[in-house]
């Protein structure tokens, strides 16, 4: 039996990885992580050198004819800091100077952007001014300079490139503004569906005006597609989707029909559904879904289309759990 072993067993401990061993420095950015500066100067230092090097080699070549014409040598400087530089502008006429640039760009400003009513203003000044005279010698262009307002263009070519009644009256008083004139208007007939994409799923539901649910969720699974065709890499397929809409779809219609009768607001012969389609989620089944409402275009209307997919403003997360 061996009373003695060159290794210690580990006695059920899982085996050390380098996640065990936490870096001291894990959460400091790449570039300060060795902590020496300077990295940035020692290419200018090499190449300062070497250009010095050569300077001298070549001075040291024609030191002596320089010496007999009068030539004015040049004094090699040393890389690392020009101190004639630093001096000159630690001196008090060039501070002065310096301040008196400062307060020179230091006035107060009235407009601080770009200010369209001031540059149309400053545009009308000068042709009244006559400056338009001085331009009218240029040859004629075939096409204007510049097309930034219709009034701009009218007075200069007088005639304008907006048809005459296309332009809405401009509203002068805020208070008839509609401020909810960019909102969907919604009626009593329509039919709100929810068509949802998921990973591996694709989900159907309509509901009507009031919120009551017209028919039972459709999804992959409850509709035998189940272990079917699954699409790439695990993400629900467009085909899935679009057959699981398209059944929806179908038995849809006789749920809607019956309540419209019900409601004594009966569908007439050619009239269409009226459908608020909105679709969360965008994995590949959001597409498939789609399209099978847009094939169904002989039953239904598609009045609102609306993308519900949660998305925070300021970004999505990396789950937290990745990094430790």
């Amino acid at each position: 039996m061996i009373r003695l072993t060159a290794v210690t067993l580990r006695r059920g401990k899982p085996r050390p990885r380098a996640s065990m061993f936490p870096d001291k420095y894990r959460r400091v950015p790449a570039l300060l992580k060795p902590q020496q500066g300077g990295q940035q100067y020692f290419s200018e230092f090499l190449i300062r050198t070497a250009n010095d090097a050569i300077l001298d080699k070549q001075q040291s070549h024609t030191g002596a004819a320089e010496e007999i014409t009068g030539g004015s040598r040049i004094e090699p400087k040393l890389p690392q800091a020009d101190v004639d530089d630093m001096l000159k502008m630690t001196r008090e006429e060039s501070i002065q100077k310096e301040m008196d640039a400062l307060i020179a760009g230091d006035g107060f400003q009235t407009q601080r952007a770009f200010n369209e009513r001031a540059w149309y203003e400053n545009e009308r000044q000068e042709l009244l001014r006559g400056s338009a005279a001085a331009t009218a010698g240029k040859k004629a262009e075939v096409l204007p300079e510049r097309i930034l307002g219709d009034d701009y263009f009218k007075s200069r070519y007088g005639y304008s490139l907006v048809k005459e009644g296309s332009q809405m009256p401009v509203v002068t008083d805020y208070s008839q503004l509609d401020l909810w004139g960019e909102m969907p208007k919604y009626r009593r007939d329509m039919v709100f569906l929810y068509l949802v994409s998921r990973r591996r799923n694709t989900y159907a539901v309509a509901y009507d005006y009031e919120g009551k649910r017209l028919l039972t969720t459709y999804t992959a699974g409850n509709r035998g597609l189940k272990g079917g065709d699954r699409g790439f890499r695990g993400d629900g397929s467009t085909d899935n989707g679009h057959q699981v809409t398209s059944m929806y779809l179908n038995d849809l219609l006789p749920k809607i029909r019956e309540a419209r009768a019900n409601s004594g607001r009966p569908l007439a012969k050619g009239e269409k559904v009226e459908l608020v389609v909105r679709v969360m989620g965008f994995y590949n089944g959001r597409q498939g879904a789609v399209r099978a409402v847009q094939d169904r275009s002989a039953d239904f209307v598609v009045s609102y289309l609306e993308d519900i997919t949660p998305f925070p403003l300021n970004g999505p997360k990396m789950p937290r759990g990745v990094f430790r």
